[in-house]
């Protein structure tokens, strides 16, 4: 009879962690590889020169169904609570002048066009990003075509709109929580209850977000389910990790150090910090499609239980 020794039992103990540790760390290590820093350096460029177009095609598409001015101030405000007061005045100030209308027609044409460039720009950039992390070769990566530029500029225009969808369900949910919570606020205490609900809220919201850029990427990609589970990992690191950035900028006086430049250098930062975790995000969907295949082809090679490959003569 088989009696396990017992050193078998730490190791059947650990055994879940250790596999929950393994698409973590792989994680880490794609992402490094893939060279993220790097790459969300190279992100946060784009993002601050897309960031007025891209918030004035936003308030456009989302001006459909609601009043542009209402949309700014909400944008702004939820700006506001992420980064910070000095941050969001940059941002107000960049949608502002973003919006001043052009002189004549080919003004206004060229105006156009230079907005909606300037606006798909960092899709482009994160498209490529994606091909490095999803990658199977490891080989140069082939110089693409001009219209393969061009098709990742007009796909960032479905970016644009799949952000606005959220984005609109966001201050729907918003307005609703803020809603109930005065209506009832008479009668329950759910100040606390509105806060954590508020929290949960912004978390989907992330975590959906970052499902949507990576789903809409072009070329090869890890299936829906790990695409979901990147994004929701992603969305709690954004969660929590916005705390510690706040906590970050609170104390290290980045404001005051770069003077009038303090406002462009926290929203850099902003910028770069997200591009990190989205990068993460990939890295984690990669990781664990990795994974489920490796343990597939593990399963199809182990002879089944009774068969006459399993069985030893004697």
């Amino acid at each position: 009879m088989f009696f396990p020794s017992a050193g078998s039992r730490p190791a059947s103990f650990l055994s879940p962690l250790l596999d929950l540790f393994r698409p973590i760390k792989r994680a880490v290590v794609l992402w490094i590889d893939a060279d993220g820093l790097r790459m969300s350096a190279a992100m946060s460029f784009y993002g601050i020169l897309s960031l007025a177009p891209l918030l004035v095609l936003l308030v456009a598409v989302l001006g459909w169904w609601l009043d542009r001015s209402y949309i700014e101030s909400s944008l702004v405000r939820q700006i506001a609570d992420v980064i910070g007061e000095q941050g969001a005045q940059m941002v107000q100030q960049a949608l502002t002048s973003a919006q001043k209308p052009a002189d004549g027609l080919l003004a206004s044409l060229i105006a156009f066009g230079l907005l909606l460039s300037g606006a798909t720009g960092v899709f482009a950039e994160l498209q490529d990003a994606f091909e490095r992390l999803w990658r199977r070769d490891t080989g140069e990566v082939p110089r693409q075509k001009w219209w393969y530029s061009a098709s990742l500029r007009l796909r960032g225009i479905a970016y644009i709109l799949a952000f606005g969808f959220l984005l609109l369900t966001s201050l729907a949910i918003s307005a609703l929580l803020t809603f109930l919570t005065g209506w009832a606020g008479g009668y329950l205490p759910l100040e606390k209850v509105a806060l954590a609900v508020n929290e949960l809220v912004s978390m989907a919201f992330c975590a959906a977000l970052f499902v949507a850029l990576m789903r809409m990427s072009a070329g090869p990609k890890p299936q829906l389910r790990y695409l979901v589970m990147g994004g929701v990992a992603g969305g709690i690191l954004f969660s929590l990790g916005k705390y510690l950035m706040a906590l970050y900028l609170s104390t290290a006086a980045v404001v005051s150090a770069y003077g009038a430049a303090g406002s462009l250098v926290v929203l850099l930062m902003w910028i770069y910090f997200s591009s990190a975790v989205l990068l993460l995000s990939a890295s984690v969907a990669r990781s664990l499609s990795d994974e489920a295949a490796l343990h597939a082809a593990k399963k199809a090679e182990k002879p089944e239980t009774g068969s006459p490959t399993s069985q030893k003569c004697y």
